[in-house]
């Protein structure tokens, strides 16, 4: 090497240091920049809950720059004790899979939406959302870099969370304040360790999150995401090919501005098998990337009991009115349904201040066969002082197919008089054409130590409020007074088997609008945990007698069956923490269900068993067998039936990964549901059962989904898919009761039976 040479060596080190102490996320904390980071040690212990301090084998720290913040994890632990099971995205949470490091971080402070991110010492990973104190949501993913390493005495983890991966509120100074939680999962010893006294399981979480300064950085990014995804449908004989984009704008740290042309609908994620036949629709999450991004800001406080904006209506099935055509016609209309629709363009912008929020949501669906697309729109307004918010949402949604026009109001708030109380509600005005329709929930919560909670909510919602067009409502027509009290105990003697005891009433007393009394509920339960890192969790009920308003869909003749008390128990015992092998078992019998009346007994039992031979794969199976003596169930109008009923559903499960890149994925889920003995009943406008001698069948239902993927990540958030899908409900009226010949039908019979190809890359 030349004199020259060494000299322009030295000036470019001299000169431009960064390049040579930039870190690079590896895992490793190698770099030089880690000797200047701001260093954290005091942690909590969480679970159990013992809010104990003097944990000094976890050490974190803290650096950044223009590109984002920097964590580094140094987890002291004898190698031989370190998990590294891998997992999907998204998974590994609950149950927890692998020794986890974990950071949440609220980037206003103010307690509303904390964003998390985990990753395990195998570098699998989770992330998602958490609003209204501690309500978890994993179908958001965000775009951050993470890696692991394992050394002879722990292993350590690098984190680098970019400003842009989430919308901030603009402030004045040159520092930005943020909450951040971090916390580490020893799964050997099945112990949580956090920098905050709390955990998502608690009641109170984002509100006691320790403040940091960071520097305020200004980003603005531009993400486009084309996609294709071909689909070959055997049992449909229908073949056919999508494609479309996304684009996600952060115009600044407070400004975000997304668009859609044809949006992902993640064919390669199917739900869970759900066999309903109660008044109640089934809430599903919405897991598309373009509804999932951002969408915390529109989320109204319901405790899942509604949603003023649900985005799985979007693009959900046509709507159709085939009896305004006839013949031939009336019967292609009827023949050709679809049972999603083409969304033509969606848009959402959000803008965040010190002061005030503002979100708006629109999207509008295209014209299929017979059929006219619905628009939908959404508008959010949020106030935010230091003790009070103030926020509004309207929806409206227009569906010509049925000369529909359908808009909602709410009004919410959240009020935080101290660190200990908090009141939050809504007040909602449903308009269905010319129909009003009212609902309100208020809330109140105190906490005023680590061992006790004490939670009291109340519902209204009137006879005519109609949420389903763009949101979703457990039920309409009740009035609720609900709470819930529980007690922790962790300062236990050390002669005892148990490391936590939590105690836990709650109560729900019902009437609907007119004051007719409908069953309420209540119910204790006691979940201990054991030294030797297992679960028991012991649960009773009882329910009392009243009215089931919604069993007859409000029929004029009988719109309501008296129901009688119910009551039962549940006893499940698990262990999450083996090396190789982890278990569930689960016994209930019960009159009834603590939120369901019932006629006669039921009893159940299931377990769920885990085998990770290695870090690298997975099997699981889960079996549960459900039998119920004189199920009531609604056919028509006054017409119900009574059965000897039983489901049985199997879940079965393998998980293989090649580093981080590759992953395959087996999954079936097999429902076999039966109704036996059938007994034919009218009910009349007393809410009595009359004996009808009126023949009605049994019923034997088979529902599959059988699903083989596997998953290459090109890049972060850049994902190839060759996904096997296979499976469909099938409901014959016969007395068939072999376990395979029910699983059998779908499978012989499918309605899909698909092969799809998927490619989605980020620009």
């Amino acid at each position: 090497m030349s004199v020259w040479e060494k000299r322009l060596i030295i000036s470019v080190i001299a000169f431009c240091p960064t390049l040579f102490t930039e870190i690079v996320v590896d895992g490793l904390l190698d770099e030089e920049e880690w000797t200047t980071a701001k260093e954290i040690s005091e942690f909590y212990e969480v679970y159990p809950y013992s809010l104990e301090t003097g944990h000094n084998d976890t050490r974190i720290l803290i650096q950044e720059n223009e590109k984002g913040i920097y964590f580094g994890f140094i987890n002291t632990q004898v190698r031989e004790t370190i998990r590294l099971n891998q997992h999907q995205r998204d998974q590994g949470v609950r149950p927890p899979i692998g020794d986890q490091n974990g950071v949440t971080i609220d980037f206003d402070n103010d307690a509303r939406t904390g964003y998390r991110f985990i990753v395990n010492a195998g570098g699998s990973i989770n992330d998602g959302v958490i609003v209204n104190e501690n309500e978890g949501n994993d179908d958001w993913d965000g775009d951050w870099k993470q890696a692991t390493a394992v050394q002879d005495n722990g292993w350590t983890s690098e984190i680098l969370i970019p400003w842009s991966i989430a919308p901030m509120k603009s402030v004045s100074t040159e520092e930005r304040e943020i909450g951040i939680c971090f916390y580490r999962l020893i799964i050997s010893e099945f112990r949580v360790f956090a920098t905050c006294e709390g955990s998502p399981y608690q009641e109170k979480f984002l509100s006691i999150f320790p403040k940091i300064k960071v520097k305020k950085y200004e980003s603005s990014q531009l993400d486009i995401f084309p996609y294709v995804t071909f689909s070959d449908d055997s049992a449909a004989e229908l073949s056919d090919t999508k494609g479309g984009a996304e684009i996600f704008w952060k115009i600044d740290s407070s400004k975000q501005l997304n668009a859609t042309i044809n949006p992902d609908f993640g064919q390669v994620e199917s739900d869970e098998l759900v066999v309903n036949f109660s008044a109640y629709e089934t809430y599903y999450s919405d897991k598309r990337p373009f509804f999932a991004e951002n969408q915390s800001l529109f989320n109204i406080q319901g405790y899942e009991t509604f949603y003023v904006i649900n985005t799985r209506r979007i693009g959900a099935s046509p709507d159709y009115n085939c009896s305004n055509f006839s013949g031939s016609k009336a019967d292609l209309c009827n023949k050709t349904q679809i049972g999603t629709s083409d969304i033509d363009f969606a848009l959402r912008y959000i803008q965040q201040t010190e002061s005030l929020d503002i979100g708006f949501l629109g999207a509008s669906e295209a014209d299929e066969n017979f059929s006219q697309g619905r628009d939908f729109y959404a508008l959010r307004l949020r106030n935010n002082s230091e003790n009070l918010t103030l926020g509004y949402l309207g929806t409206h949604v227009d569906r010509p197919v049925l000369d529909r026009e359908a808009t909602v109001h709410t009004s919410d708030f959240e009020y935080k008089p101290n660190e200990n109380i908090r009141v939050n509600g809504a007040l909602i005005n449903s308009k269905i054409n010319s129909e009003n329709g009212y609902g309100l929930r208020v809330g109140f919560l105190n906490n005023p130590n680590k061992n006790y909670s004490n939670g009291v909510g109340i519902y209204y919602f009137d006879d005519r409020i109609d949420l389903s067009d763009m949101g979703y409502l457990w039920k309409n027509d009740y009035l609720m007074l609900t709470g819930r009290t529980q007690f922790k105990n962790t300062d236990l003697p050390s002669s005892s088997w148990s490391r936590e005891r939590n105690y836990t009433l709650d109560y729900a007393i019902m009437t609907d609008t007119d004051w007719n009394k409908e069953p309420s509920s209540f119910s204790a339960t006691l979940d201990n945990g054991f030294k030797n890192f297992t679960d028991l969790k012991f649960k009773t009920f009882y329910r009392t007698s009243g009215r089931d308003n919604q069993i007859t869909r409000k029929y004029k003749d009988s719109p309501y069956i008296k129901m009688p008390k119910g009551y039962g128990y549940e006893i499940q015992y698990m262990n999450m923490s083996g090396k190789k092998y982890k278990y569930m078992a689960n016994f209930m019998r019960r009159k009834g269900e603590e939120y369901i009346s019932g006629l006669g007994w039921n009893k159940a039992y299931d377990f769920l068993v885990e085998y990770t031979p290695t870090d690298s794969i997975s099997y699981s199976i889960f079996y549960q067998d459900l039998q119920e003596k004189d199920w009531l169930n609604w056919l028509e109008n006054n017409l119900l039936g009574t059965y000897d009923k039983r489901q049985r559903l199997t879940v079965a499960g393998i998980n293989w990964f090649k580093g981080d890149k590759h992953e395959l994925r087996l999954k079936a889920q097999m429902v076999a549901f039966t109704a036996r003995s059938p007994k034919a009943y009218l009910a009349n406008n007393f809410g009595d059962l009359i004996r009808a001698d009126i023949p009605i069948p049994p019923i034997t239902l088979s529902d599959l989904a059988f699903q083989i993927r596997y998953r290459y990540e090109i890049k972060p958030l850049s994902y190839f898919y060759l996904v096997y899908t296979k499976g469909g409900r099938v409901v014959q009226y016969d007395e068939e009761d072999n376990l395979g010949e029910i699983y059998q039908r779908p499978w012989d019979d499918p309605e899909t039976d698909t092969i799809t190809v998927k490619l989605r890359y980020r620009f």
